[in-house]
């Protein structure tokens, strides 16, 4: 894989339908991102051409992958295991930045702040929107409420244990609460993090892995598992500043503040041509990105 010099990130996108909106975001990985560093795209059986316009976009430093058969949101674990695999195997990244097709980059220099975070942080596995969302406490009930459901003791009289139940019990016994969680819609995981997770096993999900757990609750709890902490680099101190459904402010708004990636830009609060002078959220960035200076590596946070 060809990079733009020796690669310390790599950036996993997992793609569904939408080729305007999987290109944009990879735009503002690369306008915002002049750290060395690779990308992986997982593109989840897509039959409206994103496949094939990621495929033309395709730059040196990518690579695009193509599930052998649709995973869907449920399912969404298998293909970021196989995504995280490939990044152990295929480079020497220290850090993964998973991130959503419906977020987006909005400032340069998250990747450096990250790598720092993980310098200084050795013990943190798995961080981004951890503690408390951006203006409120942080619930993890519904979460702990699927956990309980989902080991409970008849589901392993009628053959449906969850594939996680074992690291769930160690994870337990590492100070886990059910429940507890990284939140998906963008976060960074260490390497040494992920080697570990592997070498528990829990990379290799089976298909048949009884459960409808999310991904950042599954990838949060098997890091702990594993022996790591979970972090939080996110508002109001940190660069990220992630919603749900939606965005916690409007375009022009996040992009005069100090944060740098946001989620989520595509649906809900804050993301229409209502709150954003005529144009949806992910157009005004747009703009607003194309204004920016060129950031390279030799000038990373241009102003």
């Amino acid at each position: 894989m060809a990079t733009k010099g020796k690669p310390q990130v790599a950036i996993v996108l997992p793609v569904g339908p939408g080729k305007e909106s999987a290109l944009d975001t990879l735009e503002s990985v690369e306008a915002f991102c002049p750290e060395p560093h690779v990308v992986f795209v997982i593109d989840d059986q897509t039959n409206d051409g994103t496949y094939e316009a990621l495929s033309s976009a395709k730059q040196p430093h990518w690579e695009i992958f193509k599930n052998k058969r649709r995973h869907g949101t449920q399912r969404l674990v298998h293909s970021l295991c196989f995504a995280y695999e490939q990044v152990i195997v295929r480079t020497e990244c220290k850090l993964i930045l998973r991130l959503d097709q419906d977020a987006l980059l909005i400032k340069p220099g998250v990747l450096s702040e990250a790598l720092a975070f993980m310098e200084s942080n050795p013990t943190v596995g798995l961080f981004g929107v951890y503690e408390v969302d951006y203006n409120r406490a942080r619930n993890f009930d519904v979460h702990r409420r699927l956990i309980n459901r989902e080991t409970a003791w008849y589901r392993t009289l009628i053959g449906r244990r969850p594939s996680w139940k074992d690291y769930l019990k160690i994870a337990e016994g590492n100070g886990y609460k059910r429940g507890d969680n990284v939140f998906g819609g963008a976060y960074f995981m260490t390497r040494e993090c992920i080697l570990a997770i592997r070498k528990l096993g829990a990379l290799n999900v089976p298909w048949a892995w009884h459960s409808i757990m999310q991904e950042d609750v599954y990838f949060s709890m098997v890091t702990v598992a594993a022996g790591f902490r979970l972090g939080h680099f996110a508002a109001p101190d940190g660069p990220l500043c992630l919603e749900w459904r939606g965005l916690p402010f409007p375009a022009a708004a996040l992009a005069s503040g100090k944060y740098k990636l946001v989620h989520s830009v595509d649906k809900g609060p804050n993301t229409g041509p209502a709150e954003n002078g005529g144009r949806t959220a992910r157009e005004m960035f747009r703009d607003l990105r194309a204004k920016w200076p060129k950031c390279t590596e030799s000038n990373p946070v241009s102003k």
